[in-house]
């Protein structure tokens, strides 16, 4: 039986590729695709041929309350105020804003600057990552999806934090494509500042940070503090991290590749590499691309990571927790290539 299942925020680049994603799967019925700025018009208008043959409804409409399933693609503070709402109905949310991402509603503030509009739920939502957290989305009915920054640091660290192998001081350097900064028509965005340029922003600041922290600290058991320095690349998707962590032990090469590869042997959608990843090979791609390099000369290691901010970091990721939640193949509707 399919599931009937509505895209809140459907317009924005997030929300664009849960529409695509979703249309071709086979456990999927549409039933409402939602969008403030393009309700009455047909999805075609916004996704060409071969959209569902279907129109855009407003955010609040009754449609949506019929659904067994919410995908939740609005900005902070937004998603959290209609999320409380299909709680109270009994509805699975997948939500890809960052409302639900940290568990303590203090953090939230500090970090986002404004009192969580439904705090009572952050103990009911589950972290939407499923190489952590596989069993606890079977069953989950509010997943938090994480961020992109997070996904591509916590999948490059978590097979050396978990077993206690480098120190829980970590430096993380990300370059992401203009798209994760979602459809602002702010001038730093445009493309005369953003082509052929590269800047650091929000050092060391960055709201992803205390995400994780928080999921590094519960995979190590202990606190673990992180330095991160996100940049702004000049293409439209991606992101590329590039993580250093001090060994607490000597290893071989040979021997954190081999780690690695054991830890995400039955990963759906991790690929551990011997050569250094690369962004078009990830890109358009549900697939998150890791390598782990050791420095023998200064005893530390580091980890290479690249996935599509928009998919793995993102729409692609919220449709594999959908696919574990409805007893789906975890691949279902993913295995798409890189273009």
């Amino acid at each position: 039986m399919k599931a009937k299942v509505a895209i809140v925020g459907a317009s924005g680049y997030t929300g664009i590729e849960v529409t695509k994603i979703l249309s071709r799967h086979p456990g999927v019925r549409l039933r409402a695709v939602a969008s403030q700025t393009n309700a009455g018009k047909p999805l075609s208008t916004l996704f060409g041929a071969g959209a569902p043959d279907m129109d855009f409804c407003l955010p609040g409409s009754p449609e949506i309350d019929e659904c067994d399933v919410i995908f939740s693609c609005l900005p902070h503070g937004a998603s959290a105020k209609l999320i409380s709402k299909w709680m109270s109905k009994k509805r699975t949310v997948f939500d890809l804003s960052a409302d639900f991402r940290l568990k303590d509603a203090d953090a939230y503030h500090l970090w986002y600057h404004s009192a969580h509009p439904a705090a009572y739920l952050l103990k009911d939502s589950v972290y939407g990552l499923p190489e952590v957290n596989r069993e606890k989305l079977k069953k989950a009915n509010l997943i938090a999806c994480p961020g992109c920054y997070p996904t591509a640091s916590i999948l490059g660290l978590l097979p050396v934090i978990k077993t206690g192998m480098v120190k829980p001081n970590v430096f993380i350097s990300a370059v992401s494509g203009t798209s994760g900064a979602g459809k602002q028509t702010k001038l730093e965005y445009s493309f005369c500042e953003v082509n052929e340029a590269l800047h650091a922003y929000s050092v060391p600041n960055h709201r992803h940070t205390p995400e994780m922290e928080q999921e590094l600290s519960l995979a190590a058991g202990r606190d673990v503090k992180v330095t991160f320095a996100p940049h702004l690349g000049p293409f439209n998707r991606g992101i590329y991290a590039t993580i250093c962590a001090e060994l607490n032990q000597s290893i071989s090469q040979k021997a954190i590749q081999e780690h690695y590869d054991n830890f995400y042997l039955s990963a759906s959608f991790v690929t551990v590499c011997e050569q250094n990843p690369d962004l078009k090979d990830v890109r358009g791609t549900n697939f998150c691309h890791i390598r782990p390099i050791v420095d023998q000369r200064t005893g530390k290691l580091v980890i290479l990571s690249a996935l599509d901010n928009l998919i793995k970091g993102a729409a692609g990721q919220a449709v594999q927790c959908f696919n574990l939640r409805f007893k789906h193949k975890e691949n279902e509707a993913l295995m798409f290539g890189p273009y």
